[in-house]
């Protein structure tokens, strides 16, 4: 053990090194599988390592979804910068690369989905979820012509986007959908169905209200 963590050392950063190798084991195995010790064989250092760097399990874990949520907000913004500035099309820009990272990451999702990670008292992980939550209300708002409220049960228009976004990921994810299409193929196939739901939800929008 001792070469391998000399080596773990020398090649790069071991925090970063240590988040890589629980990925890994969420990605291919599952949440379940993970173990702090684990992490560390993968990583190539000593088994006391992650604690040293993270405290505990949790703490790990949620430097794991503080980078998932950051790479999901990285993503949004990628989509929506080739959008352009139409509204409307910047937020079908946004729903589709939430819909995306899903379908691509399910189990990263799933990690980042639950309560006792999403209502963590950690201020990177507030703070980036935060920042998807303003992106998310600021682009609707905009295509709603006035501002909406931030709590997600306060506008319907939220909670439409909301269900469409996470319904049709979830439709996908559980083999409801697209089942017996090769994993490679099944995002961009996926695309394809999810542009036409996306433009379903743009004609809810701009049908005029009662």
């Amino acid at each position: 053990m001792k070469p391998q963590q000399k080596s773990a050392y020398h090649h790069g950063d071991l925090k970063e090194a240590l988040v890589e190798a629980t990925r890994e084991i969420i990605e291919s195995e599952g949440l379940d599988q993970f173990t702090m010790r684990e992490s560390a064989r993968r990583a190539g250092v000593s088994h006391g390592a992650p604690a040293h760097h993270f405290g505990d399990k949790t703490g790990l874990l949620t430097e794991l979804a503080v980078q998932s949520f950051e790479a999901r907000v990285a993503q949004s913004e990628a989509y929506m910068a080739e959008a352009g500035d139409d509204p409307m099309a910047r937020l079908r820009a946004c729903g589709l690369a939430h819909i995306d990272y899903t379908i691509r990451h399910p189990r990263l999702h799933e990690l980042c989905s639950r309560p006792d990670m999403t209502n963590r008292d950690d201020p990177h992980l507030q703070a980036v979820i935060t920042r998807m939550s303003e992106m998310l209300i600021a682009t609707m708002s905009e295509v709603a012509g006035h501002e909406l409220k931030p709590e997600k049960e306060a506008n319907p228009e939220t909670l439409l986007a909301l269900v469409v976004v996470h319904g049709f990921a979830a439709l996908v994810n559980d083999g409801m959908i697209l089942a017996d299409v090769p994993d490679a193929e099944r995002p961009a196939r996926a695309r394809v169905l999810a542009e036409g739901v996306m433009g379903l939800l743009e004609k809810a929008f701009r049908a005029p209200r009662e």
